[in-house]
């Protein structure tokens, strides 16, 4: 989607007396890896801080889940894990893990790694506290695969939640993969897809590309972005002059605001606009969508960000296709989508493919962004079955 939000609140010291010998304690450990729920806290709204030292990936913080987003004979956890947030410091990330119901069997199952799409900012939009609404998720867990979804840094946990940031979306798309591997009852090995639609299908992306480095032990075999927000420049300059965009490109404004320390708030937006910014910490999507529908955008914005260079610079940034991808991609776009742009991912596809990467482009004619993952789900499904069975993937490109 075009930009939406992020609060960048400070995390609190850490409630240590300097004045006793002038040196915080060092924070504790994380429990061993492969843990099981009672060998780590199970209260997963109790986030410490700092977080305790450890690798990302590892859990803080472990409880079986129930409710109506876990399928029948499915099993699943809430987690609290480690993360590298924006700023390079650790961070604890929330979110949920499923797996099928049974024995671990004795070859450790396939993880897909789900980003979701757009929620609002709020701690309380996290999807591990709404509902988790992860596609086909009775049938991924019927082929055989764990799935973890993240809510992503800062959103369901203290501190910021940088949306559209794709570092730190791919970083909570790969830890929340990792995290599943240290459940024990999850049966959760190393082979990965990454999967996301909209925000989540950026946060796909950029996992992709930072999937050698950043997590080499992972085996990153499939990349599926649906809808992705990957070309910025192109939602941004089309939704600024609609009223109804106007909540989320603010939100967006108010996010990199925060996100970068060179940018500011005055050099894009007027002073009414920025003293009713603070909403975006408060409300989820739909209804900060609905609030900022009736105003005029000339009243709330002095200059387009993408006309003005440091701004512009930051959303080209998070623009995936700066590095190459380590698996194949699947993308698929509606043509009626007035979300993301069907134009838009044509021109991110290009660069993808520009930068060798493997591509299978898939669009369909007279889908909107809404309905995009019913209709393309079978072939999804497909798609990440023959990339864990080791077939060679095709590409459009060219």
């Amino acid at each position: 989607m075009v930009l939406v939000t992020l609060a960048l609140s400070a995390c609190s010291g850490g409630g240590v007396d300097e004045a006793d010998q002038g040196t915080a304690p060092s924070p504790p450990s994380v429990a061993e890896a492969r843990v099981e729920p009672g060998d780590l806290p199970s209260d997963v709204r109790a986030v410490p801080d700092p977080p305790p030292r450890g690798e990302p990936g590892e859990l803080v913080a472990l409880a079986p889940r129930s409710g109506p987003d876990v399928p029948a004979g499915a099993q699943a956890w809430d987690v609290l894990y480690l993360s590298e947030g924006i700023k390079g410091r650790p961070v604890v990330v929330s979110g949920v893990v499923f797996a099928p119901g049974g024995p671990v069997p004795d070859e450790l199952r396939p993880v897909v790694s789900w980003g979701h799409g757009s929620v609002g900012i709020a701690d309380g939009c996290a999807p591990s506290r709404t509902g988790v609404q992860v596609p086909d998720l009775p049938r991924l867990l019927d082929a055989g695969y764990v799935v973890a979804a993240t809510d992503y840094e800062g959103l369901g946990t203290p501190g910021a939640h940088p949306y559209l940031i794709g570092v730190s979306e791919g970083r909570g798309v790969l830890d929340a993969a990792r995290a599943a591997s240290h459940i024990d009852g999850a049966g959760a090995g190393s082979r990965v897809v990454a999967f996301g639609h909209s925000q989540g299908g950026q946060a796909a992306l950029f996992a992709g590309q930072l999937a050698p480095d950043y997590a080499p032990e992972l085996d990153l075999l499939g990349v599926v972005a649906s809808a992705p927000a990957a070309e910025l420049s192109t939602l941004l300059r089309s939704a600024v002059p609609i009223s109804l965009g106007y909540g989320l490109v603010s939100s967006g404004i108010y996010a990199y605001s925060q996100a970068y320390d060179e940018l500011v708030l005055s050099d894009v937006l007027s002073p009414m606009a920025i003293e009713g910014l603070d909403v975006v910490e408060e409300l989820c999507l739909s209804p900060l969508t609905t609030m900022f529908a009736r105003e005029s955008p000339s009243s709330l914005l002095v200059a387009n960000p993408l006309d003005v260079a440091p701004w512009a610079e930051r959303v080209r940034e998070n623009e995936p296709g700066s590095a190459a991808i380590a698996a194949p991609v699947l993308v698929v776009q509606g043509g009626n989508d007035y979300i993301v742009l069907a134009s838009s991912t044509d021109t991110a596809v290009e660069r993808l493919c520009r930068g060798g990467n493997v591509v299978d482009y898939r669009r369909y004619p007279g889908i909107n962004h809404g309905e995009i993952l019913g209709q393309a789900g079978p072939e999804i499904l497909a798609w990440v079955a023959e990339r864990l069975a080791g077939r060679t993937a095709t590409t459009t490109c060219g």
